[in-house]
C-alpha cells in the first residue's frame, strides 16, 4: 500500500467519471470533455498549464483502454473513438502496463545530489572521502560529477551538516527485478521480459505515468446490460473496506451482480491440494503458487527454482472453477488488491474480468452505494478461517501445515515481500537445504500489501484480524446449534 496521493485521486476521479457516463448512457457523447471537466479554464494546473494536463489526462485514458499514445495516428483523434475501438478480452495475453511518455518526469538518474544546505566547509569530507574522486568544489561549494560517481553514499554519510540527500528514481528503486528502466530520451520504460506485475513501479510513480489497462469499464457495460455476473472476492476484501463482508456482498448485488463468490472457498481446496503435493513428492523442496508474482519471480529470476514451484491453482482459480459450476451462464469477475492476478487471468478460462480494489470503489462511488446504509443480518460465512489467512503473510503456510499429518517433516521459510536481498535469498536456498517448504508473497504483508490495498498494512492487519475472529465465533455458535 502506497501513502495517498493526488496521482492516486485522478486516476481514481478518471475511473469515477467513466462508469457514471457509461451507466447514465453518455459516454460517447461526453468522455472527450473529461480532460476539460477535470481541469477547467483558470484552476490550478500540476505541469505549466491546465492545457498539459487536460492533454495528459487524454492519455492516461487511453493507456487504461489498452492503447499507448504512440498508436495515436492523429492527435486529434477524439477519446470517443478510441472507445469504439477498445474492447478489453481478459483471456488474451498482452502487456497489461502502459507508460505514458509525456506524463513521466524523466526523474535525474544521480542517486546523490548536493543541496544548498551545502556550506563549503574547510573539512570538505565529501571532497575528501569519496572513493572515486567525484566530488569538486565550484564555487565554494560541493558538486558531484555524475560520470564519476558510483553511489557509494559515502558522501551523504560524512557531510556534517546533511547536505547531500539521497534522491533515487521513485519507480527504478521499488522495483526488485530492473524491470523498469531509461530509454535513450530519458524516459521510463518497461522490461517485460523482467517484469512480474507486482505493481511497485506503479504506486511508487508520483506523476501517474504507469497506467494499468483496466476491465472496468468493460465490467461497467456488462452491468449496464443486465447480464448475468458473478462476483469472486479476494480474502483481502475484508481489510481493505470498512465493512463487513456481508455488506460489501449486498453491495455487489446492488450494483448488478448475481451472485457472489469468496475466494477463501478456493483458498481451502490450495491449501489441501498444496499439503498433498508436499506429501506426494516426499517431503522434498516446494514453494507455493497462489500468488501469481512470486511465480513470474521464481521463473524469471530464480530458475534454478522452477521446478520446485507447486503445480497447485491459486484460490482464484479454485474459486473460478467453483462458481462457474453453480453459476454455467454467469460471467466471472474477480476483485482483488492485485495487478498480477490480471496477468494469471489470462491462461485460466474460467475468469472473465478482473478488476482492483480501487476500481472497486470508483465503481460504488459513482453508483452512490454507501456501506453505511446498506443492512445485513448476520449470516454463515464460506470457507473457514484459515482460507480467510491467505490473505496475511504466513497464512499460506499456516493453512497447508493444518492440512498436514502431525508427524510431516515441514522446513518452512516465509519471505514477506520480494526485494533484492529475498531474491538473493531464494538464489540460495537449494545450495543450502535449510527450508523444504517456501511460502511466498511478492508484496510485504501478503496480500494485505497489495499495490491497490487503500489503507496501510497495519490496520489491514487489524481488520483481518478482525474479521476471522468474527469467522471463528459465527462457527462456533453453528456447532452450537447443531449439538442442541
Amino acid at each position: 500500500m502506497v501513502v495517498e496521493n493526488k496521482a492516486m485521486q485522478i486516476r481514481r476521479e478518471i475511473q469515477k467519471r467513466i462508469v457514471s457516463l457509461i451507466f447514465n448512457e453518455k459516454l460517447l457523447d461526453e468522455i472527450d470533455r473529461i480532460p476539460m471537466a477535470m481541469r477547467p479554464r483558470g484552476s490550478e494546473s500540476f505541469r505549466c498549464c491546465v492545457y498539459r494536463d487536460r492533454a495528459l489526462i487524454k492519455q492516461k485514458i487511453m493507456a487504461m483502454l489498452g492503447f499507448e499514445v504512440k498508436s495515436e495516428d492523429d492527435e486529434l483523434s477524439p477519446l470517443s473513438d478510441f472507445i469504439l475501438q477498445s474492447y478489453v478480452k481478459a483471456n488474451s495475453e498482452r502487456e497489461i502496463l502502459h507508460v505514458v511518455e509525456d506524463a513521466c518526469h524523466g526523474c535525474q538518474q544521480n542517486n546523490y545530489i548536493v543541496t544548498n544546505m551545502c556550506r563549503g566547509c574547510e573539512g570538505r569530507p565529501c571532497e575528501v572521502n569519496c572513493p572515486k574522486d567525484a566530488i569538486d568544489i565550484i564555487g565554494r561549494r560541493a558538486v558531484i560529477n555524475p560520470d564519476k560517481c558510483v553511489s557509494c553514499g559515502i558522501c551523504e554519510s560524512v557531510c556534517p551538516y546533511h547536505s547531500i540527500i539521497y534522491a533515487p528514481v521513485p519507480c527504478e528503486q521499488a522495483c526488485p527485478v530492473g524491470a523498469i528502466s531509461k530509454n535513450e530520451n530519458g524516459k521510463e520504460v518497461i522490461d517485460f521480459d523482467k517484469c512480474t506485475f507486482c505493481g511497485k513501479c506503479l504506486t511508487a510513480c508520483p506523476f501517474g505515468a504507469i497506467v494499468e489497462e483496466t476491465h472496468l469499464f468493460d465490467l461497467a457495460f456488462t452491468l449496464k446490460r443486465k447480464k448475468s455476473l458473478t462476483a469472486l472476492l479476494a480474502p483481502s476484501v475484508a481489510a481493505s473496506f470498512e465493512c463487513s463482508l456481508q455488506q460489501m456482498k449486498k453491495a455487489l448485488m446492488q450494483v448488478g451482480f448475481e451472485n457472489v463468490v469468496f475466494v477463501a472457498e478456493g483458498a481451502e481446496q490450495t491449501a489441501a491440494h498444496e499439503a498433498a503435493e508436499f506429501i506426494e513428492q516426499g517431503e522434498n523442496l516446494l514453494t507455493t503458487s497462489c500468488c501469481p508474482s512470486f511465480v513470474k519471480i521464481i521463473k524469471k529470476h530464480v530458475p534454478e527454482l522452477a521446478d520446485h514451484v507447486s503445480s497447485t491453482p491459486s484460490p482464484m482459480v479454485y474459486a473460478a472453477k467453483t462458481a462457474k459450476k453453480r453459476y454455467p451462464n454467469a460471467q466471472t469477475v474477480f476483485i482483488g488488491p492485485c495487478m498480477a492476478k490480471k496477468a494469471e487471468s489470462f491462461n485460466v478460462n474460467e475468469v472473465d474480468m478482473v478488476i482492483n480494489f480501487e476500481e472497486l470503489a470508483a465503481l460504488l462511488l459513482a453508483l452512490d452505494i454507501d456501506f453505511a446504509s446498506i443492512y445485513y443480518e448476520a449470516s454463515k460465512i464460506e470457507a473457514g478461517t484459515d482460507a480467510w489467512g491467505f490473505a496475511m503473510s504466513g497464512g499460506v503456510l499456516g493453512a497447508v501445515k493444518n492440512k498436514l499429518p502431525q508427524n510431516t517433516n515441514i522446513k518452512p521459510l516465509v519471505i514477506n515481500g520480494i526485494d533484492k536481498k529475498a531474491i538473493k535469498q531464494l538464489k540460495i536456498v537449494k545450495k543450502q537445504g535449510q527450508y523444504n517448504f517456501i511460502e511466498g508473497m511478492s508484496c510485504e504483508g501478503g496480500c494485505l500489501g497489495g499495490c491497490y490495498m487503500n489503507v496501510k498494512t497495519v490496520i489491514a492487519q487489524k481488520r483481518m484480524n478482525k474479521t476471522i475472529e468474527e469467522i471463528k465465533q459465527s462457527e462456533s455458535q453453528m456447532i452450537e446449534i447443531s449439538d442442541i
